[in-house]
């Protein structure tokens, strides 16, 4: 479970209206100019995290969300962000929002986000690495059903699939088709409204 309290007390401390800008959907945003590590704060929408050197789909975050707190490890050239509606966000210097932690003795709201947040990359490796093509679209059908409403409700099943995994479309869709068919999944337009128990084996 998201740690909102957690968050919402970093939040209070380090955020500055006059620096919270606006993205619309599809707009991308990059923190590969910055010169230093960049932690973004998340005050309103949804933004898809994408691996640079493949354009694989990492993860949604939703706000309210704190995304980049590392000192140790710059993650500006490793990741591009993508909004998926109209979001509300702020970039600060990590090195700046370490300051306002120590000031305010914020380092227990910082472990409890820190805990989140691998815990989701733990996640997303436990469904990534190893398996079959079948496998991995069985577990991102489960993954996708169990986004937040907004996100599940205005991607297309196979569009999510093929970000997360990066394979064939032709594959996903034959797939998917078959689930459809034996009444394990109900897409409509291609929207996920309904996940039955998967066969184990395809």
């Amino acid at each position: 479970m998201k740690p909102l309290r957690h968050i919402e007390n970093v939040i209070m401390a380090a955020s500055v209206p006059s620096n919270i800008r606006s993205a619309q959907p599809r707009q991308i945003i990059s923190l590969s100019h910055s010169p230093e590590p960049m932690t973004m704060i998340l005050h309103k929408g949804t933004m898809a995290i994408y691996r640079n050197n493949d354009n694989l789909l990492m993860r949604y975050i939703r706000g309210v969300m704190i995304f980049g707190l590392n000192e140790l490890r710059d993650i500006n050239d490793g990741i591009y962000l993508k909004a998926g509606e109209n979001v509300c966000y702020e970039i600060i210097p990590t090195r700046e929002l370490f300051a306002i932690v120590e000031r305010d003795n914020l380092w227990k709201d910082v472990s409890y986000i820190l805990m989140f947040s691998a815990k989701r990359l733990v996640e997303s490796y436990e469904t990534s690495v190893g398996l079959s093509t079948y496998e991995l679209i069985k577990i991102n059908l489960q993954n996708l059903m169990d986004e937040e409403e907004y996100v599940r409700l205005n991607i297309n099943a196979c569009d999510y699939i093929q970000e997360k995994t990066n394979l064939s479309r032709s594959r996903i869709m034959a797939i998917l088709r078959e689930l459809k068919i034996g009444g394990y999944i109900e897409l409509t337009k291609g929207i996920l409204n309904r996940l039955n128990k998967l066969p184990s084996k395809f």
